[in-house]
């Protein structure tokens, strides 16, 4: 099985000197040429919320009709609606057509087989808040992909990176290049690790000499091919070993594998799959589940239940009978009455083609922090909590001791829009005890051994922004200090990405163990295995790895 840690970095500026060098990848198309404006005006620029569309694209993807735009599970697993918009038909991202064809994201549905452990089912759909006006890209169906010729010319595009090596090259303007469909058994036999697993699934594309490919960046953008006269898309941008490598092609998902997924989350039941509520005191919790119908036909909801155990009790179903534009709204008590993260949802059972729709909620159960730690963290914000005491050295908040196989968070809610700032250290064994930074829930950054520097961390939804620090040990081991040291915490309202200046560069420098790395636009590569994703200002870090 192929071990994955999907690595994306974000519009944040890290200086770190650390114990562990990560190779750099920037983000473009590679050996193509610019798209002319018009020629794909289904194509589409994810793009971080609060930041305008060129500094803030970190993934593309592709208008597929009413209000659903499809992309790669990579690109949006653990965002939420708050943190992006979707930019559809501008070719350049710098030009003011890109605000008036900017949309707002009403839900995220991401497949329910994808796993970010492991490579596969790496598709997703986003459902807008209105109906673009924008043109819509045909799928490719079962019987036209089983028919498609090896070494059938694709085509595939995006804001990614032009420059295979370490360097970087940013440009405002959408790119193509043209690939060969690759045989699927010859894709399988590429001597690295994740290809052998690739099914059904996914596909290659490229040559086996290297030099054309999609890179970081494009990823959760459309792979298209002609057929009769008109372009139809067959796959989605997704992962691959480098970028441009001899001996490494390009995967992407296989669309016509998810024909009836994509139809069952057009059916027109909106609702959350899953919400972040951050850090809450121990105490019984009242959630509310919300389920609308923006289809033309009736749904009708046949059960509700809680997904598992006895500390989620529904207090209020409002849902039967869904007419067309109706909402309702079940209501659900949480018994929150231990430290540390869980999770409750509801299942829904409907008449449509999906059948049941899980819609769940995570929340950290938590403690008030002392009046000094409280008072070193200098931000605005609406509470700051922890799940063990965290202490004080001087001006400096301390990581408590914790044991093998624990874990201890710091969590600061209700930051408002723009950037936080502050110095961290890290001192811990490394590869197997680490500190690991989260912006609204999602994962941005995974660091162990020996590390220090500062961290300025983009704060892009409208309001109600948080910050988690957690540390994070193994069952066997320690080393260095065994803790995490923060300090200096401090608040601009501006979020500060740029682009044009090269403040979303990734550098790297130094030899053997040891270097120290700027980043602010980041993509890693562990192994050379990389996801073809642009950092987005709410996430960090991805990190595929490989077995």
């Amino acid at each position: 099985m192929v071990e994955a840690k999907w690595l994306s970095l974000g519009v944040c500026v890290v200086s770190l000197s650390s114990m562990s060098v990560l190779a750099d990848v920037s983000a473009r198309i590679i050996n193509g040429k610019e798209a002319t404006q018009g020629n794909w005006p289904f194509m589409a620029a994810l793009v971080s919320r609060n930041v305008n569309a060129y500094d803030g694209q970190f993934c593309g993807a592709s208008f597929i009709g009413e209000r659903y735009v499809l992309t790669a599970a990579h690109c949006v697993e653990g965002n939420g609606r708050e943190d992006l918009d979707v930019v559809i038909g501008v070719s350049n991202l710098s030009s003011s057509q890109a605000a008036q064809h900017r949309y707002a994201v009403d839900n995220i549905y991401v497949h329910q087989y994808y796993n970010p452990e492991a490579i596969g089912s790496d598709i997703a759909i986003i459902e807008l808040v209105e109906k673009p006006s924008e043109s819509v890209v045909n799928l490719v169906d079962g019987y036209v992909r089983g028919n498609l010729n090896d070494g059938q010319m694709l085509t595939v595009m995006g804001w990614g990176d032009q420059d295979a090596s370490d360097g970087y090259s940013s440009k405002s303007e959408l790119y193509q290049v043209n690939v060969p469909l690759v045989n699927q058994y010859q894709c399988n036999t590429v001597p690295y690790s994740g290809y052998s697993s690739i099914g059904s699934d996914a596909f290659c594309a490229g040559y086996s000499d290297g030099g054309y490919d999609s890179c970081q960046g494009d990823s959760g953008g459309p792979i298209v091919v002609s057929t009769n006269g008109t372009y139809e898309q067959l796959g989605i941008v997704s992962w691959g070993k480098g970028c441009a490598e001899a001996n490494a092609y390009g995967v992407y998902t296989n669309i016509s594998h998810f024909d009836d997924w994509i139809d069952e989350q057009q059916s027109g039941l909106s609702y959350r799959q899953i919400e972040m509520l951050g850090a809450k005191l121990l105490a019984p919790i009242s959630h509310t589940f919300e389920f609308t119908n923006k289809s033309a036909q009736n749904i009708a909801v046949n059960r509700v239940y809680p997904i598992s155990g006895n500390d989620t009790v529904i207090t209020d179903n409002g849902c039967s009978i869904l007419t067309a534009g109706q909402s309702c709204e079940v209501v659900v008590s949480f018994d929150l009455n231990s430290i540390g993260e869980h999770e409750f949802g509801i299942n829904v059972d409907t008449d449509l083609l999906v059948g049941t729709v899980t819609s769940t909620a995570s929340v950290i159960g938590a403690r008030s922090v002392t009046n000094t730690v409280n008072s070193y963290v200098s931000i605005p914000n609406s509470g700051v909590y922890s799940t063990q005491a965290w202490g004080t050295e001087g001006s400096t908040i301390v990581s408590p001791s914790i044991g093998s196989s624990e874990s201890t968070m710091l969590v600061v809610e209700g930051i408002p829009t723009g950037t936080v700032s502050f110095d961290v250290t890290v001192s811990s064994e490394l590869d197997h005890d680490y500190l690991e930074l989260y912006i609204n829930g999602q994962e941005f950054d995974k660091e162990s051994g020996q590390l220090s520097g500062s961290v300025n961390l983009p704060m892009v939804r409208d309001s109600n922004n948080s910050l988690m620090i957690k540390y994070v040990k193994d069952w066997y081991g320690t080393y260095g200090d065994d803790r995490v040291t923060i300090k200096n915490f401090a608040y601009t309202d501006e979020i500060k990405v740029s682009k044009s200046e090269g403040t979303q560069n990734a550098k790297s420098s130094g030899g053997g163990s040891g270097g120290s790395l700027a980043w602010h636009w980041l993509l890693v590569l562990f192994g050379g295995l990389i996801v073809r994703k642009s950092p987005s200002p709410l996430e960090f870090k991805k990190v595929i790895r490989k077995r």
